[in-house]
């Protein structure tokens, strides 16, 4: 795999990576993390499997001091399951603790506030990743699926004119 070319691709390969994780044979409630959309949300047909997750970028908030960039990044983790599963709902609520869990705490159990390496250091600031809302998705008319998204949001620094380096 080719190296990242900025913090936030670097952020977001490790947000994938620590989503995939979430299955039951990993001691998760849910195997959500066998199919991860990054940067669309899929439609679902009927040969689909029962659960997915997408990820989606908000918009940043950049601050400029100097030379320097600080900005906050909204990632948003969207889980998505067909209401014809028993308890719909109660497997959303499932799937948005499996989120939390993996997004929050590394493999081997430590709290993490970071995301991805790059260069040797975090690809986030070393406190960078919060948790921001979670929302339910509203069935829309006719659909089949209902879902929840997860939001935590990256601080990411950067030089100016270092191309997210």
């Amino acid at each position: 795999m080719p190296l990242p070319t900025s913090r936030r691709q670097a952020a977001l390969e490790d947000l994938r990576a620590r989503l995939a994780f979430i299955t039951m044979a990993n001691g998760y409630n849910t195997d959500a993390g066998k199919n991860i959309f990054l940067g669309e949300a899929p439609k679902w047909g009927p040969d689909d499997p029962p659960v997915g997750l997408a990820i989606a970028i908000g918009d940043d908030s950049p601050q400029i001091q100097g030379g320097l960039i600080t900005a906050a990044t909204p990632l948003q983790v969207w889980a998505v399951v067909p209401v014809g599963s028993e308890a719909p709902l109660v497997v959303i609520e499932a799937i948005i603790a499996d989120i939390k869990e993996a997004v929050e705490i590394e493999q081997d159990g430590s709290i993490d506030r970071a995301l991805g390496v790059m260069e040797g250091s975090t690809a986030t600031e070393p406190r960078g990743l919060a948790r921001g809302v979670t929302r339910a998705l509203r069935r829309e008319e006719g659909s089949e699926y209902v879902g929840a998204a997860v939001e935590c949001v990256a601080t990411f620094q950067e030089r100016w004119g270092g191309g997210g380096r």
